[in-house]
């Protein structure tokens, strides 16, 4: 033997398999350590080292691998080929050399046995997401004498570096044993092709390829890790009755916020089978008068409406309410107080609503330079301020996707408390119904009623002399929809919304035109600052001079350099706004044809707007107003 002679080793032995044969079957590790050592120094010596020690890595490397595939005799003789696990639901699974019992996963080598896992585990579904085509697994494994099932992505348990994330979900494993796992699971699912069932799912509520999740029967939900809370609070829970006999008071007493809030919560799974746009539906007005309380009947439609289960949170990131709007798809997304994100995003928020009610997120790049699965929604956001979502936006294409409902004087309930209790306890029965009612009368009947509603609403309009943005009209005909639908199988009380208030609520085209608001925006500027305006061309004791006033002309000249500051106030686009002035004969242009001529105030010359006012304005001691907000004396004020 080589190793009992080292020093008598040659050149040629020192690269031969046979003295590293000898090496690798020394059962001492110390022994071994001890004889390599030895021999790297012999090899040194005949100047062959470098060959050596790569030459040994490389042979220890490669008996390893065969040595685990290689299994005893007595072993392939014993071993049933089945899983040995005990309880649960499922079948005994083939499982070749792995020995699959009560006490763990390992397989057998020439060195003992090699863990996988020290508790059972096995694959029992494969799952393919209908939204992306991924493939998911779930596993079934077995701690503390009870079964539990996950749903995992099918990269998870492929790459040994990804399998150890679940070990916080409980499965026992290691950067150790994760290799050894990956290859017992790939191999389960192999040898069990005919018993491990494939099954179509889904990451999302609502409408999915026929059926509505969570009440589908032929899909299954896979995404139960992510949004949990929200997934485990669409159920239903409590008394039916109780619901339906509350709910029925709440409607007789015939408050149109609470009233259109419920029928919006329900009409939210419509705008899919008409092929519409997610729209928001704000309630406005004084705090404490049961905004919160109206929020949590609509949410209780389909879930619990507790804190901190259904209802999103108003301080959550972009990011994170578009993963909820992608997760909801045609459920309701509810945020209380929009007063927190109008702070959060300032400037933002008018991006904000558009993202919303785009019913698409942004197209995100991955770390392979692809591009991710797009995050899609169709549905409606339910919110509530102090004010108008209106008033805080100058951006007509924004707008128009509100429909703004303000608080009449009052309170909605009578006594919200009482309502707050009986809704925590009761809830998720209406929404399961209202789909089942769906199902039953098919999606071309909805379409059918839905169409005949935006004819009237259009109509309506009409007779008025208030033509309707048509992106509000949709909208408020799926509301309508869903009201007529609810009323007549479900509640069959006779409450229905009063139609001429739902189309008089309505923004009409004018109303919505960004630059009409931009105009009017400019004059309440010039108003409210009338003493910035110079009484002449002469006077030069303007304070902050911003202009002048033409009380011949009636235009107020506008120093640009305030007119771009006025643009960046009222949020609205100065250059568009020009190009709109201009084909309106709103402003003056010069013989150049620019937007903007000369004019000297005072001692110095500027470039000016010169605006055309639609009010005359009245010169007072503070300044130049508008002649409508001049106060007439009356008979009753004289002697005052």
């Amino acid at each position: 033997m080589f190793i009992d002679n080292i020093c008598d080793i040659t050149e040629k032995d020192i690269l031969s398999d046979l003295l590293f044969r000898e090496i690798y079957e020394i059962d001492d590790e110390y022994e071994k350590a001890r004889i390599i050592i030895s021999v790297e120094e012999r090899a040194g010596i005949l100047h062959k080292k470098t060959e050596f020690v790569k030459l040994l890595r490389a042979y220890t490397k490669q008996r390893k691998i065969d040595d685990q595939k290689k299994l005893p005799a007595e072993v392939e003789e014993h071993r049933p080929g089945l899983t040995e696990f005990k309880g649960g639901d499922y079948q005994d699974y083939k499982c070749g050399y792995w020995i699959a019992n009560e006490n763990g996963v390992c397989v057998p080598t020439q060195f003992g046995e090699n863990e996988a896992c020290s508790h059972p585990i096995m694959p029992i579904q494969i799952l393919t997401n209908a939204e992306t085509g991924f493939y998911k697994v779930k596993l079934a494994f077995k701690l503390k004498r009870k079964w539990r099932e996950i749903i995992v992505d099918k990269e998870v348990i492929s790459s040994a570096s990804k399998i150890v994330s679940l070990s916080k979900l409980g499965i026992r494993v290691t950067s150790e044993n994760a290799k050894t796992l990956v290859r017992y699971l790939s191999d389960m699912e192999a040898m069990n092709e005919e018993y491990i069932t494939e099954q179509i799912s889904t990451s999302k509520l609502g409408w999915i390829s026929g059926e509505f999740m969570p009440y589908g029967e032929n899909i299954v939900f896979d995404n139960e890790q992510s949004l949990k809370t929200v997934f485990d609070a669409v159920k239903e829970s409590g008394s039916r009755e109780k619901w339906y006999e509350t709910t029925a008071e709440i409607r007789s007493a015939g408050k149109f916020e609470a009233k259109i809030y419920l029928v919006a919560s329900f009409a939210s799974i419509l705008i899919e089978l008409v092929n519409g746009l997610p729209f928001v539906l704000n309630l406005y007005g004084e705090t404490g008068k049961g905004k919160t309380v109206a929020l949590m009947l609509a949410a209780s439609v389909w879930a619990n409406p507790a804190e901190g289960q259904y209802l999103s949170d108003a301080k959550a990131t972009t990011t994170a309410l578009e993963s909820r709007l992608n997760f909801l798809n045609n459920l309701p997304m509810m945020l209380d107080d929009m007063a927190q994100i109008k702070d959060q995003y300032k400037d933002g928020f008018a991006n904000l609503i558009y993202l919303w009610c785009a019913g698409k997120g942004k197209d995100r790049s991955n770390r392979n330079l692809g591009i991710n699965p797009s995050t899609t929604w169709r549905n409606v956001i339910l919110t509530n301020a102090e004010r108008s979502l209106v008033d805080e936006l100058s951006q007509g294409g924004a707008i128009t996707r509100i429909i703004d409902v303000e608080l009449d004087s009052g309170y909605l309930f009578e006594d919200g408390n009482k309502i707050v209790e009986v809704l925590k306890n009761n809830y998720g029965f209406a929404g399961r119904e209202f789909v089942d009612v769906i199902r039953k009368i098919g999606s071309e009947k909805v379409v059918e009623i839905q169409k005949s509603f935006y004819a009237k609403i259009v109509k309506k309009s009409l007779e008025i002399g208030c033509e309707k943005e048509e992106k509000q009209i949709l909208p408020m005909s799926i509301i309508l929809t869903a009201d007529y639908l609810i009323e007549k199988f479900l509640f069959r009380d006779g409450c229905i919304l009063p139609f001429s208030k739902c189309v008089n609520i309505l923004k009409g085209k004018n109303e919505i035109s960004e630059n009409i608001r931009a105009y009017q925006f400019i004059i309440d500027e010039v108003q409210m600052n009338g003493s910035r305006f110079a009484r002449s061309a002469d006077d030069f004791t303007a304070n902050e001079c911003w202009g002048m006033i033409d009380k011949q002309s009636n235009i107020a000249i506008i120093n640009s350099n305030a007119f771009k500051k006025i643009a960046e106030r009222g949020n609205f686009s100065e250059k568009g706004f020009l190009s709109w002035a201009v084909k309106n004969e709103k402003i003056e242009v010069g013989s150049d044809g620019r937007t903007k001529k000369n004019k000297r105030i005072g001692q110095s010359t500027a470039r000016c707007v010169f605006l055309k006012l639609d009010n005359e304005f009245a010169e007072t001691e503070d300044g130049f107003v508008k002649m409508e907000d001049v106060q007439e004396e009356l008979p009753w004020m004289e002697g005052e």
